[in-house]
């Protein structure tokens, strides 16, 4: 799956603006804000000590309709903001699984040819654009700083706690009772040094955006090799990876996947109010898991929300085709 940008490691295309809050904002606002804070921030330190005293000693396994579940954190312009989701009264408690760290390797070096097409390159890139993404490559590489968890649940306890919507991601899911979220991240330092790079050079901006993403994709490669290699130990097979976006799989599935991993304190990554992720240089995906040699099925075009401004498909390709 790694000829598809998963939502999230895809170059910012006009979204940049979206990554901070407006500093006009009403003066109402900004008088409200920091007291709803304090709230939610005191509602959610309760919702820990009710787990800790439930959970003395083992780790707690996410709960699709426990108290404060949904308390969700989001760093913007450098302030904590929480949002607390409204929990659904239509389903009963259920823990689909403990998230877990993963342990990856910071690649020894970006891959330039996949940079060069997030880049906008075809074919194979020029000596000029290759120029550009070395001599960016080299800061951005030495501020990631890779982490990525990981969950295994039975597919109908996802299904049931809203995971799984849509029809593309249940028949990627064909013959595997049990899947694998994953959520991988490079860290703050990238999008920072993204932002550093493109003060005064446009292009090298966007060559870092290109370069970052490539990179996550790097990163959720070795993810998924290592539970590949826990899989083989456990006799299971793993289908290739399927990210939120993919299809029809909404990406507002984001915060849902974000708590049930609680990534927030695991990995650092914030999914907004606009169910973008925070650091923006991150990945999550879905890995069907089956005690039998399974595939997967790849989304296709048909439901994919670019497929009338596709740069491939103008070309007579996809994005899975290269």
């Amino acid at each position: 799956m790694s000829g598809c940008c998963a939502v999230g490691s895809a170059p910012a295309l006009g979204a940049g603006g979206r990554e901070f809050e407006s500093r006009h904002s009403d003066h109402k606002k900004s008088h409200d804000e920091p007291f709803l804070n304090a709230v939610l921030s005191w509602l959610y330190l309760l919702y820990k000590r009710q787990l800790q005293d439930r959970f003395p000693k083992t780790e707690q396994p996410f709960s699709i309709s426990s108290p404060f579940a949904g308390l969700i954190k989001a760093h913007k312009c450098g302030i904590l903001n929480s949002t607390l989701f409204e929990r659904s009264k239509e389903v009963r408690p259920m823990a689909i699984g403990v998230p877990r760290p993963l342990a990856i390797e910071k690649p020894q070096a970006v891959d330039l040819v996949q940079a060069a097409r997030y880049f906008g390159a075809h074919g194979e890139p020029d000596a000029a654009t290759l120029a550009l993404l070395q001599k960016c490559a080299v800061p951005l590489l030495a501020v990631a700083m890779p982490q990525a968890v990981w969950l295994l649940a039975d597919t109908p306890a996802l299904t049931e706690a809203g995971l799984l919507p849509g029809e593309d991601v249940h028949k990627h899911l064909t013959g595997c009772g049990q899947a694998i979220l994953l959520a991988v991240t490079l860290g703050p330092g990238v999008d920072a040094q993204i932002r550093r790079a493109g003060v005064g050079d446009i292009a090298a901006g966007v060559a870092s955006d290109a370069l970052g993403s490539a990179l996550a994709e790097q990163a959720a490669d070795a993810a998924e090799a290592q539970l590949r290699q826990w899989a083989a130990t456990e006799g299971k097979y793993l289908t290739g990876r399927f990210s939120p976006g993919y299809g029809d799989w909404d990406i507002a599935v984001q915060p849902l996947v974000a708590a049930a991993l609680d990534t927030v304190r695991k990995a650092g990554l914030c999914v907004t109010d606009t169910n973008l992720m925070t650091p923006r240089k991150s990945v999550t995906a879905l890995l069907g898991v089956s005690d039998h040699p399974v595939k997967g099925k790849l989304a296709g075009c048909g439901h994919c929300v670019l497929r009338t401004r596709c740069e491939y498909r103008k070309r007579g390709k996809t994005c899975a085709s290269e």
